[in-house]
C-alpha cells in the first residue's frame, strides 16, 4: 500500500482521526444545513425580485407599444374626420381658400344652446369684404367609428361632449383626465389612455382613445414561474451543497491521514496502513519490516536558509524514498525530519540492510534549492517482525530506538532493533523527564574550574562554569545528561539558566573582592541555543541584569557549528562581538572544519583539547599538533589555552612550546561557588602548592565534561 492508496483503509479503533472523521460529518451536516437554509432563502428573494422585475418590464414595454398604436389610430381618425369637413366645405361655399379670396382665421367654438362645437372659418372675399362658415362637428360618428375594445372621448376645454359609449358612459366621461397619457387604472384594470389635439390650434378640442392593456401573461402565471425559478435555484442549491459536502469529507479525511506538506501519509495513517500489514504477515506468516529515519543536518539547512529550503528538502526526500520501495509498501512522514519505511513480503532479515543502504545512498545525493546544493542524508532504525506477537506502536517505537542508536554512531548509518536498545530509549525519556522536574526545582548548580596563567608565577586569570546535577544522591556526570538536553531541547533552558548564572556569581566576586576586576568566566554555548531566536539580545539581557561587564565574558563553541557555511551563526557571533563578549572555540582539533572556521569566524580563543594534551609527553605525534595549534593561534592574534592538564610535566611542556594558559586538574577540579572564592581570595601561588592543594581536595570522580 503507498501514500496515495493508505486513505483507502480502514481506520484502527482508539486511531485519534477516527474521532475527527467521525465528528465531522456531524460538523459539515450543520455547516452545510446553515449554508443551504441561507441559499434556499436567497434564492426565493432572488426569484421574487426577479419576477417582478420581469412583471414591472413587460408592463412597461407592453403599455410604450400600445400607446403609440393608440396614438396612430388618434391620427388616422382625426385625418378622416377633418377630411369629410372639407367636402361638406367645398360642396357648400368651394374651397376654402381662392384665388380672390384669402382665409384669414380659423377657430373653434362651442354651441350652448345644442351643446356641439365648430370649426368656424372666416375668409376675406376680393371686394373687401367679410365672410365666415362654421363647420359643425357632429359626435355620432364617435359611436359609429368606435370598436368594441376601444374607448374614444371628445373633449373640449376640459369638457367631454361625446363618447363612443354614448350615454352609458357618461360616469366614464365625468371622471376623465383628457391631459393624461399612458398607463391607468379603472376599475381594477390597467388602461392605456391616449389624448391628442385635433389640430395645433391651442384651443382645438381632444381626442383621448382608451384600451385595456393587453397582457400575455397573468398574475397567476408570474407567480408559478417564479415558483418554478425558486425550485429550480433551490435544487441546484442542493445538489451544490452535497458536492461541496462531499468534497470537504474527502477533504478532511485525507488530512486526517497524510501529511499538506509532503503528501506521504501521515503517524495515523502509518497506524492504519501498518495494522493492516501486520494482519497480512500474520496471515501469510511472511516478513515485515519498518524503517525509522531521520534526517541529518535538517535543522541546521531549516534555521540557516529558512523554511522554504527545509520544505523543499522534505519534498525530495519524500519523493526520493518514494522511488526506493515498492507500489505494495508505503512511505510515511511522521515528524518534522522523520519518516518511516514500511517493508512487506521480504524473506530474509537481511535484506532489510540492502534496503538501508539504497536509502542511504539515495538521500545522500544533494539537493538543489535557490541555486545552492544542499547536502543532508539519514540515519536508519530497523524494527523486523516475522508473527510474533507485536502491533503498529511497538514496533515504530523499535525503529525509533534502533535509529537513535544509529545516529550515536554516526551519520549516514543504519542499526538494528535488539532489547536493550528499547531499555536505554526508555531509561532516556526518565532522564528527560527528571531534567525537566530538577529544571523547576532548582536541582542543577555551577561548578567553577580555575583557569591559570603560568607565565612566571601560577596566576589565576578566571573561571570555567561547569553544569552538575546531583540526581538520588549520586552526581550525574554531564556526558550522561547534556546529550539528553540537546536531543530533547531543554539546552536552550539550561543554557539561559547558566549564563544568567555564571554572569551574576562573576560579578559578585568582581564587587566582593578589588582585585577581581581581571577575572572572566567562560560559558559554553549549544548550538540549539544559537538558533533559538536572538542569542545575542538573550547575553545582552544577562550582561545587563547582572552588571558584568562584557570583556569579562567568554563564551566557548565547538567547531562543529561551523560546519554549514551558509550558517547564520556567523552573524550572531559578529553582534556578539560588537556587544564586547569574547569568543573561544572549545575542543579545538577535535573536528574536521577547524581551519575554515578560523579563518571566518570572529574568535579571540583556541581551547586545545584534552584529547592532546593527556599523551603529550609520551607521544610525539600529539606534541606536534599540540605545536602546531600553538603556531597556528600566534600567527592569527589569538589566545591559546591548554585544557586537561593534570601533570606538571604536561605544564611544562606547553609553556616552552609558547602555551602559558592553563586549566585542568593539577591546578584544581570545578569547585562550587563558596570554594572557587579560595582562589580569588589567594590570586598568585606557586605551581606546586596550587598542584598539592588540587590533589588533596580531589574527591569527585567527575570528568570535567562541558555544561551547556
Amino acid at each position: 500500500m503507498n501514500a496515495a492508496s493508505a486513505s483507502q483503509t480502514t481506520a484502527a479503533a482508539g486511531d485519534p482521526a477516527d474521532g475527527l472523521i467521525a465528528a465531522a460529518p456531524v460538523v459539515l451536516d450543520v455547516q452545510a444545513g446553515k449554508r443551504m437554509l441561507f441559499a434556499i432563502v436567497a434564492a426565493g428573494v432572488f426569484s421574487l425580485l426577479a419576477c417582478t422585475a420581469f412583471y414591472l418590464f413587460e408592463i412597461e414595454r407592453l403599455t410604450r407599444q400600445q400607446l403609440a398604436a393608440l396614438a396612430h389610430h388618434a391620427g388616422q381618425t382625426i385625418n378622416a374626420t377633418d377630411l369629410d369637413w372639407q367636402r361638406q366645405a367645398r360642396a357648400r361655399i368651394g374651397p376654402l381658400a381662392t384665388a380672390d379670396g384669402t382665409r384669414t382665421s380659423l377657430s373653434w367654438h362651442y354651441d350652448a344652446g345644442d351643446g356641439s362645437i365648430a370649426r368656424v372659418v372666416g375668409f376675406r372675399l376680393a371686394d373687401g369684404h367679410a365672410a365666415s362658415y362654421r363647420y359643425p362637428l357632429d359626435t355620432a360618428w364617435l359611436i359609429a367609428s368606435g370598436r368594441s375594445d376601444l374607448r374614444i372621448f371628445l373633449a373640449w376645454r376640459g369638457r367631454v361632449l361625446g363618447s363612443s359609449l354614448g350615454e352609458a358612459g357618461a360616469g366614464e366621461a365625468a371622471a376623465l383626465d383628457t391631459l393624461l397619457s399612458g398607463r391607468i387604472a379603472r376599475h381594477d384594470e390597467l388602461v392605456v389612455q391616449a389624448p391628442m389635439r385635433w389640430d395645433e390650434l391651442p384651443d382645438s378640442p381632444v381626442l383621448v382613445f382608451q384600451q385595456r392593456l393587453f397582457l400575455p401573461f397573468s398574475l397567476a402565471e408570474i407567480a408559478l414561474a417564479g415558483l418554478f425559478l425558486w425550485a429550480l435555484l433551490a435544487a441546484t442549491v442542493w445538489m451544490s451543497v452535497g458536492i461541496w459536502l462531499n468534497k470537504a469529507l474527502q477533504q478532511i479525511q485525507f488530512m486526517a491521514y497524510h501529511d499538506p506538506l509532503t503528501g506521504l501519509i501521515n503517524r495515523a495513517g502509518l497506524r492504519v496502513g501498518l495494522a493492516h500489514m501486520l494482519a497480512e504477515s500474520r496471515r501469510n506468516q511472511q516478513l515485515l519490516v519498518v524503517f525509522y529515519l531521520d534526517l541529518d543536518r535538517f535543522k541546521t539547512i531549516n534555521d540557516s536558509l529558512g523554511h522554504a529550503a527545509g520544505d523543499l528538502v522534505l519534498k525530495e526526500a519524500a519523493r526520493r524514498l518514494l522511488a526506493c520501495v515498492r507500489d505494495s509498501d508505503f512511505v510515511a512522514r511522521v515528524g518534522g525530519d522523520e519518516f518511516v519505511v514500511v517493508v512487506g513480503e521480504l524473506v530474509d532479515p537481511n535484506d532489510a540492510a540492502a534496503i538501508a543502504r539504497k536509502i542511504i545512498a539515495s538521500l545522500a545525493e544533494p539537493v538543489a534549492a535557490n541555486g545552492l546544493r544542499l547536502q543532508t542524508g539519514c540515519s536508519i532504525g530497523i524494527a523486523t517482525f516475522s508473527g510474533s506477537p507485536s502491533d503498529p506502536d511497538s514496533l515504530i517505537k523499535q525503529a525509533d530506538s534502533a535509529m537513535y542508536a544509529a545516529k550515536q554512531e554516526g551519520r549516514g548509518r543504519y542499526h538494528y532493533y535488539d532489547e536493550s536498545l528499547g531499555a536505554k530509549a526508555d531509561q532516556r525519556l526518565s532522564l528527560e523527564m527528571k531534567m525537566r522536574q530538577a529544571m523547576h526545582a532548582g536541582a542543577f548548580a555551577l561548578h567553577y574550574q580555575p583557569v591559570v596563567s603560568r607565565a612566571g608565577t601560577t596566576q589565576l586569570i578566571g573561571f570555567e562554569a561547569l553544569l552538575r546535577w546531583r540526581d538520588d544522591d549520586r552526581d550525574m556526570a554531564p556526558d550522561e545528561f547534556i546529550p539528553v538536553a540537546e536531543e530533547s531541547g531543554l539546552i536552550v533552558e539550561l543554557g539561559d539558566w547558566v549564563l544568567r548564572t555564571a554572569c551574576r556569581q562573576m560579578q559578585s566576586w568582581r564587587l566582593r573582592f578589588a582585585h577581581a576586576q581581571t577575572l572572566s568566566v567562560s560559558v559554553n554555548v549549544s548550538i540549539r541555543q544559537l538558533h533559538a531566536g536572538d542569542f545575542a539580545a538573550r547575553v545582552e539581557h544577562a550582561l545587563a541584569d547582572s552588571g558584568l561587564p562584557a570583556s569579562a565574558l567568554i563564551l566557548e563553541l565547538t567547531e562543529s557549528l561551523y560546519v554549514d557555511s551558509h550558517t547564520a551563526v556567523p552573524k550572531t557571533l559578529l553582534r556578539l562581538r560588537e556587544i564586547g563578549v569574547r569568543l573561544a572555540m572549545d575542543d579545538f582539533g577535535t573536528g574536521y572544519s577547524a581551519l575554515l572556521s578560523l579563518s571566518r569566524l570572529p574568535i579571540n580563543r583556541l581551547k586545545i583539547d584534552r584529547s592532546f594534551v593527556e599523551h603529550i609527553t609520551d607521544a610525539l605525534e600529539e606534541l606536534a599538533i599540540a605545536r602546531s595549534i600553538i603556531v597556528i593561534a600566534r600567527q592569527l592574534g589569538l589566545e591559546v589555552v591548554a585544557e586537561g592538564v593534570e601533570t606538571e610535566a604536561q605544564a611544562k611542556l606547553l609553556a616552552a612550546n609558547g602555551c602559558h594558559v592553563l586549566q585542568g586538574w593539577l591546578f584544581d577540579h570545578a569547585l562550587c561557588a563558596n570554594d572557587a572564592e579560595r582562589w580569588i581570595a589567594l590570586p598568585e601561588t606557586s605551581a606546586h602548592e596550587n598542584a598539592a592543594n588540587a590533589h588533596l581536595s580531589r574527591t569527585a570522580t567527575i570528568p570535567e565534561a562541558s555544561g551547556a
